[in-house]
């Protein structure tokens, strides 16, 4: 928006003048950077004036005492010609929206005192804008226009500022041709007005060839791998490059390219872009000129200033040696990388020196070698002082504070900092949490205040469907802060007892054979010092088993009949408990847990004959330890880096060897290795890899294993409501599953996922991706028959998104390859699965 000011002589009577005009080229701003001035020959002009009166002129319904008041300008000011006062008084009337144009002049009134001066502002009135209609755009919004009310003044200025933003926006996606027309239509209700902006975005302009020259080192694919900016973001990584033109993303990766070599020593190393040219597809090809220089060498490397670190650790941290190639951009990151818990800095930080200062110097450079000075102000260690909690308004401050690692009196630590934050995650009680950090420098402490925003921790969850004439359906009720204290305080229900982090689950799972209901309660912290969860469960299921469910167990023990049907009903409980191993690190936890089922089956057989042994009872009784760690960064719901380990070990008491003697008891022995691991590769593009191992055996060989006990491959468990040891495969059906279908006593599963973060949304931790995955996998029923070079594979794509606080959601597609199934069978379909809940 072009915007001159102007200082001149007005005929005979006025002796000064300053204007504002309007234009679409310039930015406000400007209106007050170029004067103009016109002195009459033998006439000296005083700089400095006092306003007499000011006076309005012009298209305006503003009065002089509202323009003084949003000028800042009155009468009696001494105000200086050209001077700030004038320029601050522009602003300030601009910035209103209220004018279209503005104009100052000054006139002599006193002839005696040329200093006195009127001030007349000559001002046209901006328009109204009843409705702003954005037509070529798609559903783009943009936020100058949605600060906008129908009703606003609207300056030329102000519409300016929208073209502005709407050419800038699509310039960033590479189109070069934008046209934008505004008009304004005067409708027939009075004094209503809107503003139609027509959007021409026109083609998108691509580049179609890069070239390269001066370079050596790196060769030209290189060098385009390491354009990530320009790249179109569907660009399929490694495979297709499609690079839009834009001038910012360029010279972005212009940049990344000379940190690529200042990583391989080339210090002085030059990137530019050379050359343009337009090809006749319309599209456009670049040259990019490359001028290496000299490779540099790491010389002599001195620590000066440290005491708390000696040198020897510090080198080590270093980890580049006399001789190595000199990687200024590895050497800074293993020295400021605050986000690397290993770097320099970061070792300082944790130990409370908050204010170190370090400065590498390049002090000498002898044949190609770079001798590095770094010199270390270590300052005072900083210490806490207070820890504050604020937002919480259901939660008790103490669930919070015990969660915490930083106490008033320690050194202050980003790495608590961070473990503080990751156990409060865990409570999964607020929807944002941020810690603020007050600093005092004069006494070395700073408090810290957590800052936390509560969200809703009580959820209903139903699921179900129609399958085979049969209505299931799954029903949890969730209380996740609950209050077991305030239970019979009736004056804190509202609408439940809350505020102690205790969680309490309601769950029911119905259909036409079977039925079960249950509770379980988990109180988060028993101990005082250590993050340990204690669970108690009790559960009462009920449903119908048919002999071709492989109830050989069944028939062999109890003479269940071909035709016979056995009702199970089955009452059982257990104790669960879940603890961190602080002392190891903040991401691993062991869990311990011991299971008791009662079953009572009967024979619904009605030959009478066959009523001798209708009836019978099993207990079974077994016990969980689970070792675990996951670390992810930055989180759990889409690591970049990160893995997951866990060992865990299912096991009863061997009845039959100890006591030498059968009884009603079940025996088994379980054992599963799981482990995933996470790594980026280039920016948003994330390989999850891994798999896991599986054994279920028995102590005596004349004893049978239940189909609860064994595993079953296929699907992803979404609408199968039996209480089976499911493992996931996509591409497979979870109510047929691999075989042996009735279930194997041992497997393995390696998985390969390519994982794209589509969008994640900056205000909370929701986030949005896509992935392609291969698994295999192999289970048997027998431990000699097992291969685990015989897998069945399955391919195929999906979509994650996790909503805060809502959970996550997702949908796969798999295409099954099985081994042992002919081509045409129903497992060469593509299968749909569906995720709620876990992934």
């Amino acid at each position: 928006m072009k915007k001159s000011i102007i200082f001149f002589l007005l005929l005979t009577h006025l002796s000064f003048s300053y204007s504002v005009t309007d234009s679409y080229n310039n930015s406000v701003t400007e209106k007050t950077e170029n004067w103009i001035q016109e002195k009459p020959k033998n006439e000296k002009i005083s700089s400095s004036f006092t306003i007499k009166n000011i006076k309005i002129i012009g298209k305006t319904k503003y009065d002089p005492v509202f323009i003084s008041n949003l000028s800042c300008l009155y009468p009696g000011d001494k105000i200086e010609i050209p001077g700030k006062e004038i320029d601050n008084a522009i602003k300030k009337l601009w910035d209103t929206n209220l004018f279209k144009t503005i104009s100052i002049y000054k006139k002599n009134t006193n002839p005696k005192n040329k200093n006195e001066i009127d001030l007349f502002f000559d001002l046209e009135d901006s328009i109204k804008v009843n409705q702003i209609n954005l037509e070529g755009n798609g559903k783009t919004q943009f936020e100058t226009i949605k600060k906008i009310h129908s009703g606003d003044k609207i300056s030329d200025h102000l519409i300016q500022s929208i073209h502005n933003e709407i050419e800038d926006y699509y310039l960033k996606k590479g189109y070069k041709d934008i046209s934008i027309k505004k008009e304004f239509i005067s409708t027939k209700k009075e004094n209503e007005n809107i503003l139609n902006i027509h959007v021409y975005k026109g083609k998108k302009t691509w580049i179609e060839n890069i070239f390269f020259s001066g370079n050596q080192i790196l060769n030209e694919k290189e060098l385009l791998n390491l354009i990530v900016k320009t790249r179109n973001k569907f660009s399929i990584p490694f495979i297709e490059k499609t690079f839009c033109f834009v001038y910012e993303n360029i010279n972005d990766d212009l940049k990344n390219i000379i940190r690529k070599y200042q990583s391989m020593g080339f210090l002085d190393v030059k990137v530019f872009l050379d050359s343009i040219w337009k090809e006749k597809s319309g599209n456009y090809s670049i040259k990019i000129k490359v001028v290496e220089g000299k490779r540099y060498y790491l010389g002599n490397v001195k620590f000066v200033g440290n005491t708390f670190f000696n040198d020897s650790f510090l080198k080590n941290i270093l980890s580049y040696k006399k001789g190595d190639i000199y990687d200024k951009i590895g050497i800074n990151n293993n020295i400021f990388n605050s986000f690397d818990e290993f770097s320099i800095l970061s070792n300082y930080l944790n130990f409370g020196f908050f204010f170190v200062k370090i400065v590498p110097i390049e002090k000498k450079i002898v044949n190609n070698q770079i001798h590095l000075e770094i010199e270390i102000e270590e300052n005072k260690p900083v210490y806490i002082n207070k820890v504050k909690i604020s937002g919480n308004t259901i939660t008790k401050d103490h669930i919070i504070r015990r969660e915490l690692t930083t106490y008033p009196g320690n050194t202050f630590s980003p790495k608590e900092i961070k473990s503080s934050l990751l156990h409060l995650n865990n409570l999964n009680l607020f929807e944002r949490i941020n810690p603020f950090i007050l600093i005092n420098r004069k006494n070395n402490t700073l408090d810290i205040e957590w800052r936390v925003v509560e969200k809703g921790a009580n959820q209903i969850q139903l699921h179900g469907g129609y399958e085979k004439r049969k209505i299931f359906g799954n029903l949890k009720l969730i209380f996740g802060n609950f209050s077991i204290i305030n239970f019979f305080k009736w004056k804190s229900w509202n609408p439940i007892p809350q505020g102690n982090g205790q969680k309490l689950l309601l769950f029911n799972q119905f259909g036409k054979d079977k039925q079960s209901y249950g509770f379980s309660f988990t109180e988060p912290w028993i101990e005082k010092t250590n993050p340990t969860s204690l669970t108690f469960e009790m559960h009462f299921s009920k449903k119908k088993i048919k002999n071709d469910e492989n109830i050989s167990f069944f028939t062999k023990k109890f003479n269940l009949i071909p035709e016979g049907f056995l009702e199970e009903k089955k009452i059982g409980s257990s104790i669960n408990l879940n603890k961190f191993l602080t002392f190891f690190d903040p991401y691993s936890k062991i869990e311990l847990s011991m299971h008791y089922d009662k079953f009572f089956y009967k024979n619904l057989v009605t030959d009478v004959d066959l009523k001798k042994n209708h009836s019978f009872q099993l207990n079974n009784l077994s016990y969980l330890i689970s070792l675990q760690r996951f670390y992810g960064v930055p989180d759990l719901i889409y690591p970049v880096n990160g893995s997951k380990i866990q060992l865990s070990s299912i096991f009863t008491i061997p009845y039959s060897i100890l006591f030498n003697k059968k009884f009603d008891w079940i025996e088994f022995f379980k054992l599963k290795i799981i482990s995933f691991g996470y790594k980026k590769i280039v920016d948003n593009v994330v390989i999850k890899f891994g798999g896991e191992f599986g054994i279920l055996g028995k102590y005596n060989n004349s004893s049978e294993l239940l189909s609860s006990q064994k595993f079953y491959m296929g699907g992803t468990g979404g609408r199968k409501l039996e209480d089976k040891d499911l493992i996931l495969f996509r591409g497979y059906n979870h109510t047929e599953f691999l075989p042996p279908v009735n279930g194997g006593i041992i497997y393995n599963k390696y998985l390969f996922e390519v994982r794209y973060l589509i969008k994640k949304f900056s205000y909370n931790m929701s986030k949005f991706w896509t992935f392609l995955f291969i698994e295999e996998g192999c289970i048997s029923d027998s431990y000699k028959k097992f291969n685990p070079l015989r897998m069945n594979k399955s391919f195929g794509f999906g979509f994650r998104i996790f909503l805060s606080p809502i959970g996550l959601f997702g949908i796969d597609f798999g295409y099954p390859i099985n081994s042992r199934m002919k081509k045409d069978s129903f497992l060469s379909r593509w299968k749909t699965h569906f995720i709620i809940g876990q992934d």
